[in-house]
């Protein structure tokens, strides 16, 4: 019987660490907001930011994955950021910031969390 109560106590308890893992995401996106603080910086998120379908600038990111003339994929804290079109060059690339020049045609989240 004591063992079975443990085994109990233990799936409760990793319930309770599931729940208390999502009650803080919630409170750190409540905090954030409320000190007014960038999200993309402090969370951890890409920020885009697109003018037309001609260039996009993606802050935040943490490393290209794949690159070609038709199809970008840009690893990023949130998940894969999958740019398809054509002419698509990286026109500056930083540790902080990359800008992609081209005829953009689709923009997709990967695995987005």
């Amino acid at each position: 019987m004591a063992v079975k109560s443990s085994k109990k106590n233990r799936r409760s308890a990793a319930g309770k660490d599931d729940k208390e893992e999502i009650v803080k995401k919630g409170a750190k996106e409540r905090f954030v907001e409320m000190l007014e603080l960038p999200k993309e910086l402090v969370l951890d998120r890409p920020k885009l930011t697109m003018v037309g379908n001609c260039d996009i600038m993606i802050e935040n990111y943490k490393g290209v994955a794949e690159y070609s003339s038709d199809r970008l994929r840009i690893n990023t804290g949130s998940g894969i950021v999958r740019i398809v079109g054509t002419g698509l060059i990286i026109r500056e690339i930083t540790s902080e910031d990359i800008i992609v020049s081209g005829t953009i045609h689709t923009l997709e989240f990967v695995n987005a969390g």
